[in-house]
Order: C-alpha cells, then structure tokens, then sequence
C-alpha cells in the first residue's frame, strides 16, 4: 500500500478510536486532518503522491519546453504552426482525441511541422477525472491513442490529464502502457477568463530555463488563446530563449 495512503487511513482509525473513547471533538479534528492535504494531490503540479509528473527539464541553455493543449482545431491551429514557423520554435500539443477524430489532417500537420503529440484523454472530462474509475481512466487514454492511430499521427509516450487534475488510479495506467505524465511548471491561465495580457503577465513571472510552459488552443476562445500564444513567443524570443522538444531522459519530476 502507497505510504500516503496508509497515513490517510491511519487518521481515519485514530478519529474513530477517539470517538468510541468518547472525545467526539478531538476525533472530529482528526478525521478531517488530512484532508486538505489530499486535495492538493489532486490539484497542483507540485504535488507528487499520486505518481510522478514532469514539472521541469535539465538544460545548461536558456531553453524551454512550450506545450499547448486542447487541439486541434481549425480556429486556431493552423495560426498556432504559423506563428511557430515564424519564431522557429518547437512545441508538443496535447491533443484530445475526439479533436484529432474530427480533424486528422491538422493533427498529421502538427507532426510534419516538426512538432510533438501527446495524450489528452478522448474527451477532456474535466468535471469529473477526478473521481475516474481505473477502467475511465483507460478508455480516456486508449481511445485518444486509437484517433491518433488512425489519424496516422505519430506521438509521444506523453500523458496530460485535463487541467493538471489527477486522482490514485491514473498512475498505474500509464505504467501499464509505458507513458510519463507530463505537468508544467509555468502557466498564465490563458485557458480561463481574462485578458491575453494579463495571462502573459502571469506566466511571465515564471519562465526560467528548463520550464515547462503550458499555452492552449481552441475551443470558445479561441481566437484569446491565439494571441497569447503569440504574446507568448515574442516574450520567449527578446528573453532569448529557444523553445524545444527535451528528450525523455531529460525530464524532472521536481523544481
């Protein structure tokens, strides 16, 4: 049994302990402890009980590696891979694969392009990956792996859940099929409300050599999206850095 785990049941045995000695408060109080600390393991990138995720690369260069999500989608890839073009940088899109179904000639454009993929579930659940059952969580993996097959789109053995949300059952999934599970360690919130701006703002603060940088593409704001990426690469370019595709072998689980 994973160790967080059997600290998890611990507290919930002591609490009921307390409660059968009549100390209904104290009980309360540890029953509840852990679970904040639960949530995060859900949540943030940083966090690494329920598995490990690629949050950093090891480079002795001003390099980062740009990964953008949520594609393809004509309102917005094909500016994504000109705007690309334009800053000759590398990037991996997480794609989903009901996109990738309904438009396989822009994901096998992506990989003539000089581009990466990765898996972004089938479907993108994002309410409810959370609590995915280990067979869900299979099928959200497979059947994005099946679009890409049959979109004759080459990919990576890279894994992204939707919005970063993890849950117990994910990892040993992706040991199974010999996937890493890929997270970021600088994001602006462009997939939300607000400006492209202000996104750029945010992410700005967190570019260092080594990142991994989150962007999307697509859906009802595509267009906001669009322009951050684009406010994006500009940004990478007077810094001086070079977006890149780090090998497997360079990836971290820490920083």
């Amino acid at each position: 049994m994973k160790l967080w785990l059997s600290v998890f049941l611990g507290f919930k045995v002591c609490a009921a302990a307390l409660a059968f000695l009549h100390h209904p408060w104290v009980a309360l109080v540890v029953f509840f402890a852990p679970d904040p600390w639960i949530a995060l393991q859900f949540a943030l990138p940083s966090q690494q009980a329920f598995g490990p995720a690629a949050r950093t690369f090891a480079t002795a260069g001003r390099e980062v590696w740009l990964t953008i999500d949520d594609g393809p989608d004509p309102a917005s890839t094909p500016r994504v891979l000109e705007l690309l073009k334009e800053h000759r940088a590398r990037a991996t899109f997480f794609v989903i694969g009901d996109q990738v179904r309904n438009h396989p000639g822009l994901a096998r454009q992506i990989i003539a392009e000089g581009h990466s993929i990765g898996n972004h579930t089938q479907t993108h659940p994002v309410a409810d990956f959370w609590c995915a059952s280990p067979g869900r969580i299979a099928r959200e993996i497979d059947l994005c792996v099946g679009a890409l097959l049959l979109a004759d789109a080459p990919f990576e053995r890279y894994f992204r859940p939707p919005v970063g949300i993890r849950n117990p059952f994910l990892q040993p999934q992706l040991a199974d099929r010999g996937m890493t599970q890929v997270l970021w360690s600088a994001r602006g919130r462009d997939g939300g409300p607000g400006s492209p701006e202000a996104a750029m703002a945010r992410i700005a603060r967190q570019i260092r050599p080594g990142a991994i940088v989150l962007a999307h593409e697509g859906g009802v704001r595509a267009a906001q999206r669009v322009e951050f990426v684009e406010l994006l690469l500009g940004h990478l370019a007077r810094e001086g850095y070079a977006c890149v595709l780090p090998a497997a072998g360079r990836l971290r689980t820490t920083g």
